[in-house]
């Protein structure tokens, strides 16, 4: 004789099991004559030309002229950005192309002839050229300052910054008809 068991069995399938990852994602926007530019930083190599924070070359700059940018970083992503630094890249000074009496720049860029040691750059975390400036001084001292701490952006949250540039009343003819480029690196942190 033989016997056979049986019972009860049961189980349960959990079939909706998933993971995702945050995104830091930051936008920056620059409006002027009613048209708004905007770079994004959906990658850790986001390149943006399309917004200059001192002011061009379609206005040159004369001995106590300045131009003021104000340009505004949103945190379009999905997580705070817990720190953030921005730092000026190398300042180069050319002769503008085309312009008679240009004075062709001096080296090293922190000499008396370049218009990168002569111009000075104050960078305000405000939307106006008020209060104090997280940075002041000439642009070769942009380049070779520390990051400047530009604090956290919380999810949805925007911060502006207001650029100066001004060409001091005491400028002299050494650094006529030049101009200056130099890349601005905003960097964002979790």
């Amino acid at each position: 004789m033989s016997a056979s068991l049986s019972g009860y069995t049961a189980s349960i399938t959990n079939s909706v099991n998933s993971a995702s990852t945050a995104a830091l994602a930051v936008s920056e926007t620059y409006t002027s004559g009613g048209t708004t530019t905007t770079c994004n930083s959906y990658d850790s190599t986001a390149t943006c030309s399309t917004i200059n924070k001192y002011g061009g070359t379609a206005s040159p700059l004369v001995p106590g002229g300045s131009q003021t940018t104000k340009v505004t970083f949103t945190n379009t992503g999905s997580v705070p950005v817990g720190t953030a630094s921005m730092k000026g890249g190398t300042c180069d000074a050319i002769v503008r192309p085309g312009v008679t009496g240009a004075v062709t720049p001096t080296t090293p860029n922190t000499s008396a002839g370049n218009l990168c040691s002569v111009l000075t750059l104050q960078v305000y975390k405000a939307a106006t050229a008020t209060g104090t400036a997280i940075y002041t001084g000439s642009l070769s001292g942009f380049q070779t300052a520390t990051a400047t701490d530009i604090g956290t952006l919380a999810v949805g949250a925007s911060q502006d910054y207001t650029f100066v540039v001004t060409l001091p009343t005491a400028a002299t003819t050494a650094t006529q008809g030049q101009q200056v480029t130099q890349p601005i690196v905003w960097t964002f942190n979790q």
